[in-house]
């Protein structure tokens, strides 16, 4: 009979744990244990497999220490998550035309008219009125 591998023994664990830990959030040790049942040396055992992974955060709150993914493993998983067929593209139901909506007129401004060329005789008045 051939001996279990590294990866059988610890790797089973260590999903086990990672999929605790994406359903569930951040969590200690002792509520890992509870609901996964593994003993808890052998949560260490995964968090150790999946830290050396660089696939967890350990944060330190007062004396418990407390484990959650990586936020590159939650987006891993939401990607996972997506199939070929919700990605498909969809059936678009016919729609109706909309018209476009009335434009406002633009205000517009105009430049004042430039006055007419004066004839020789009005500019001879001019020149003398001034």
């Amino acid at each position: 009979m051939a001996e279990p591998t590294v990866e059988a023994v610890f790797g089973v664990d260590a999903g086990i744990v990672w999929e605790f830990l994406n359903s569930n959030g951040p969590s200690n040790i002792g509520d890992i244990a509870k609901a996964t049942g593994l003993r808890r040396e052998l949560v260490y055992s995964a968090l150790g497999w999946l830290g050396r992974e660089n696939k967890i955060v350990v944060e330190r709150r007062g004396r418990a220490m407390i484990f959650s993914l990586q936020e590159t493993e939650i987006r891993r998983e939401a990607v996972k998550a997506t199939t070929m067929e919700e990605s498909a593209p969809q059936k678009q139901s016919k729609r109706r035309r909309s018209v476009p909506p009335k434009k406002a007129p633009k205000k517009t401004t105009r430049a004042p008219k430039a006055k007419a060329p004066l004839k020789q005789s009005d500019r001879m008045d001019e020149f003398l009125l001034h």
